[in-house]
């Protein structure tokens, strides 16, 4: 399982321009380690991965079931994840069908922190650490048990039914996915 200190550095590297850097510090030191665990209350840490073709200038989404909207593809940290990179690339690989995927950022290109509605059980807010991923739309998708379907879609062209903070927030998580991997080749060159 993830240690509080890994999650803690793992959202410390996340960029302070999302404005819930703070949400998260005062999760951490008011819930602890509890708060990585899906079971020890309504509001908890999950990961997540926008995973993205940056030659089509595509996105890969999933229609989440219990949502019945269109999101990135994640979810609860889970025992055997070790870090919520880790995490975020179990959920992308897991519901997305792609086992394939070119590059992983290393670093979450944002943090958020959203309300559930009630389909969701007794998960009430969850404060979401977002990854990103790239892949090719030559790459069939498949569909998991979470899921109603999951297909790529051009940034022009989302679909109407997108979770509603992901209509504003979309292109901007595009941006910082290219953005990150060209931090990734610069510092790996």
């Amino acid at each position: 399982m993830i240690r509080l200190d890994t999650a803690r550095a793992e959202v410390g590297a996340a960029p302070t321009a999302t404005g819930f850097t703070r949400d998260f510090d005062h999760l951490f030191s008011t819930v602890g380690d509890a708060a990585l665990r899906r079971d020890a209350g309504g509001e908890h840490v999950t990961a997540s991965c926008l995973v993205i073709d940056p030659d089509t200038e595509s996105v890969l989404l999933n229609h989440h079931r219990k949502a019945d909207l269109w999101c990135q593809f994640g979810g609860h940290l889970e025992p055997e994840d070790d870090s919520l990179c880790s995490a975020a690339h179990r959920e992308a690989t897991e519901e997305s069908g792609l086992s394939n995927l070119s590059w992983f950022s290393p670093t979450p290109i944002d943090l958020h922190v959203h309300d559930l509605s009630a389909s969701f059980g007794a998960c009430e807010r969850h404060f979401d650490v977002v990854f990103a991923a790239f892949a090719s739309v030559n790459q069939a998708p498949t569909v998991s048990a979470e899921s109603l379907a999951v297909k790529w879609f051009p940034l022009t062209s989302l679909p109407a039914s997108l979770m509603p903070d992901l209509v504003v927030r979309l292109p901007k998580l595009y941006r910082a996915a290219v953005e990150s991997r060209q931090v990734s080749d610069i510092n790996r060159g």
